[in-house]
């Protein structure tokens, strides 16, 4: 998917300074999906961003992009500094900030990801988050099956 390759580039400045290794995992063969590109490719910037924000040197971020079920995933998995169960629904919240000694020496307004959460749910989608302090966090973008373009669609439109 282009987004991806798209989002890693502008992304990948930010994590050669930090010093954190990008990886790619895109599954071959993936649908195109319907679907606002430049929105979706914000939220991308955004969940890597983060990661690149929170993942100390010599850390990574797996990027994965698959086919699940009907539908279509986009993980974003990072080894950086995570945050507590408890903490995940205020970092869902807009202006909502984790407070730790690790996460408060980065500036930021609490905006990425809400607003990320609100596009994938407008394009029908569910973001969910797992992480774990000091082990890392995983960011899983769900799309249904109803914004894939199957191949006889592409076929007829080509």
């Amino acid at each position: 998917m282009e987004i991806a390759a798209d989002s890693m580039r502008m992304v990948a400045p930010q994590a050669a300074k930090a010093r954190v290794q990008l990886i790619e995992k895109l599954e071959g063969d993936l649908p195109l999906i319907r679907a606002d590109e430049r929105r979706l490719k914000q939220v991308l910037v955004n969940l890597l961003g983060n990661a690149v924000k929170f993942t100390r040197p010599g850390g990574h971020i797996e990027v994965k992009l698959a086919r699940e079920g009907d539908g279509l995933v986009l993980v974003v998995r990072d080894t950086g500094i995570g945050m507590a169960q408890e903490d995940i629904p205020v970092a869902r919240e807009r202006f909502g900030q984790v407070e730790s000694t690790l996460s408060r020496k980065y500036e930021g307004a609490g905006l990425g990801l809400p607003i990320s959460i609100q596009i994938v749910e407008l394009h029908g989608g569910r973001l969910d988050i797992q992480s774990a302090l000091g082990i890392g966090t995983t960011v899983t973008v769900y799309l249904p099956g109803e914004r894939l373009v199957s191949r006889s669609e592409r076929i007829a439109a080509a």
